[in-house]
């Protein structure tokens, strides 16, 4: 009678085990899921509206990387490197304005987003290469014309 005792427990513990590394090969092995998004949020888009008013010559490119504009100046591989390009791996621009393939500026438009400390160190960065940012609040809603005098100011 006592093997039987014995052969239940062991049967239940075996089994628990097993269940667990099933589920556990479950999770595991599960493959991540995706949701399609939006490139631009709704005041983003209605801003795209009055950009493409302020400059038809141009090419607007929305949602850039910062790795598309800028790398960092350290030999590839290095710890230097990698730092710096931890750094801006993850950042986007809103919007770089293009004429006749130069960048004429980038188009930043603040919300609530928006992290101003954030901000200002990637302005810097670009700045650093040569790239004029240009900034507009998105409470103020600058017309076309504003617009193109603020991006075509120095460029």
């Amino acid at each position: 009678m006592m093997w039987m005792e014995n052969l239940s427990w062991s049967w239940l513990t075996g089994s628990a085990v097993l269940g667990l590394v099933l589920v556990l090969v479950l999770f595991l092995a599960r493959k991540p899921r995706f949701r399609r998004a939006t490139i631009m949020t709704e005041n983003e888009r209605e801003f795209y509206g009055r950009l493409l008013a302020a400059c038809p010559d141009c090419q607007i490119w929305p949602q850039v990387p910062i790795l598309a504009l800028v790398r960092p100046d350290a030999k590839e591989g290095s710890r230097a490197f990698w730092m710096a390009f931890k750094r801006i791996s993850n950042t986007r621009v809103d919007w770089v304005i293009v004429q006749d393939m130069e960048v004429l500026a980038i188009v930043e438009l603040d919300d609530r987003s928006h992290d101003a400390r954030k901000d200002a160190q990637r302005d810097r960065i670009l700045k650093s290469c040569g790239y004029r940012v240009v900034r507009f609040n998105s409470s103020r809603r600058p017309d076309p014309r504003q617009i193109h005098e603020a991006i075509f100011a120095a460029a």
